[in-house]
């Protein structure tokens, strides 16, 4: 499996997101992801980030993973309790 796969936890290392965490929902090419965490990035309105200004977290919020893959609605307050249950917001 990939660093940056859909559902997997990042971290923003550049930009005005600078070290605020987010979900992975959506693979643009080799260089740029779509990501959200709910809060200050909906899951409507990801932002696109070039993969090197995001650090890959450990986790990987599968149930988000198999939504997005399967074509279901991902709602932000399950991307909020996702990264607040793996510690990453409170």
């Amino acid at each position: 499996m990939h660093d940056m796969d859909i559902g997997r936890v990042v971290l923003a290392k550049a930009g005005r997101d600078k070290g605020r965490h987010f979900v992975i929902v959506g693979k643009i090419d080799d260089n740029y992801v779509l990501i959200a965490n709910g809060k200050t990035r909906s899951i409507d309105k990801p932002k696109k980030k070039k993969i090197k200004h995001l650090e890959a977290k450990p986790h990987v919020v599968y149930n988000v993973r198999e939504k997005i893959l399967s074509g279901k609605k991902v709602f932000d307050a399950e991307l909020r309790k996702s990264l607040e249950a793996l510690g990453y917001e409170r």
